[in-house]
């Protein structure tokens, strides 16, 4: 009976250490559109410095963009449910503070605002996500996102295609940044947000034409992608480009 209980006792512990090593990754993101962009970039560097000293161990970054499509994107990253609910629970009250510490940036950021915000919510799919080893944001200033709909009793297929393929371009030496996201909140839970960072929109295409010469003629890849693509309905593209903040 012991040794039951032992062995039972140390599948528990795997089994929450391997939870804890899988820790969830959100980010929060507000969609807007402003009259001058100039003015959203010049104000982004003090807001952002306010809200990470006001969150500092529940953030773990910030970051902003402008897009081709006019919109901005605004992202605070978090770690783990625990953070995401404390983060969500004193939005608003530090909405209000930051009103009154920045008041003369956050009133020039209101009167800029040509579109009400559009709040979501997004976790990271590791099983279907590819990163570099020292993937930081701050190193790539171009995105290109792609928002798509999977239908609810194919999400698995999707999924499961994903990494297939995400296999298949290791196998042949392809490393690169293909991040995503499945929207929690904000969008319907069969949406999900497609992010390929790069250095500049150059290296970003340049990159692509040199990853698809190496995928050409790999039958096998083909297949499984095309399989992916039909499962995928594209609703929006956008290229991004990240705010500095320095």
């Amino acid at each position: 009976m012991k040794r039951v209980s032992l062995f039972v006792f140390s599948i528990l512990i795997a089994f929450q250490l391997a939870a804890q090593s899988t820790e969830k990754t959100y980010f929060l993101l507000n969609e807007s559109r402003v009259l001058d962009t100039d003015i959203y970039k010049k104000n982004y560097p003090a807001i952002r410095n306010w809200w990470m000293e006001a969150t500092k161990g529940i953030s773990y970054n910030f970051a902003a963009h402008t897009s081709e499509s006019g919109r901005t994107y605004g992202m605070v990253f978090v770690k783990g449910d625990e953070n995401l609910g404390k983060y969500i629970g004193q939005r608003v009250a530090l909405s209000d503070k930051i009103a009154v510490a920045l008041k003369t940036v956050t009133d020039e950021n209101t009167a800029n605002r040509s579109q009400a915000i559009q709040r979501s919510i997004w976790q990271q799919s590791t099983n279907t996500s590819v990163m570099v080893p020292d993937f930081k944001v701050e190193n790539y200033d171009f995105r290109k996102v792609v928002l798509f709909t999977v239908p609810f009793d194919k999400i698995t297929e999707y999924e499961k295609l994903t990494e297939q393929a995400n296999a298949e371009d290791k196998a042949i030496g392809i490393i690169y940044n293909y991040i995503i996201y499945k929207a929690v909140d904000g969008y319907p839970n069969n949406t999900y947000m497609m992010i390929l960072p790069d250095k500049t929109r150059l290296d970003y295409y340049t990159h692509q034409e040199e990853r698809n010469a190496k995928r050409k003629g790999n039958t096998k890849l083909a297949d499984i992608n095309k399989r992916v693509s039909q499962l995928r309905t594209v609703i929006r593209m956008d290229h991004l480009s990240r705010v500095p903040v320095q």
